[in-house]
């Protein structure tokens, strides 16, 4: 005589949690959506798309010229999340060493670091203004805004 779970009953709760395993792995990688950073200028704007490590260098406080004039960068702070992915994936750095990293910059070699901005509209008008200004955010909301384009896709990947 057998004590505990039936065989017949063993099988079909190990199929079940195999079928259970396999839709929650299928559904974890449906639901994780895709994103896209890029970096951004106004339309009237000269500047030529830039590689990854320009991009790294010029976030840093870097000097960089390009067709004869020097880019400026602008720190999109609108959004924690998107100013947190960017620094991993571009600066490869954490938001309290990318501060302490820019501050050593500007007092070893002055100048200063990048402007921030907090408030989207600011940002965009910051970009307009200035035609060797560059900055960074998510594609789909950059399509939607008028007046800027696409300069270079820096990252896409899956975002939990």
């Amino acid at each position: 005589m057998e004590c505990g779970i039936p065989v017949t009953a063993r099988r079909l709760l190990c199929t079940f949690w195999f079928v259970y395993g396999l839709l929650a792995l299928a559904g974890h990688s449906a639901f994780a959506a895709e994103r896209s950073l890029v970096l951004v200028r106004s339309e009237q704007a000269t500047v030529p798309p830039l590689t990854e490590q320009e991009v790294r260098k010029l976030f840093l406080g870097e000097a960089l010229i390009k067709n004869g004039q020097r880019v400026q960068a602008l720190r999109n702070g609108t959004s924690p999340f998107l100013y947190e992915v960017f620094l991993q994936k571009i600066v490869f750095m954490s938001a309290r060493n990318y501060e302490r990293q820019l501050l050593s910059r500007v007092f070893r070699l002055g100048g200063q670091r990048p402007p921030a901005y907090e408030d989207l509209n600011e940002l965009i008008a910051a970009l307009k203004s200035n035609p060797a200004a560059v900055t960074f955010m998510w594609e789909d909301e950059a399509k939607t805004i008028p007046g800027i384009k696409v300069s270079t896709q820096l990252w896409q990947g899956p975002i939990e």
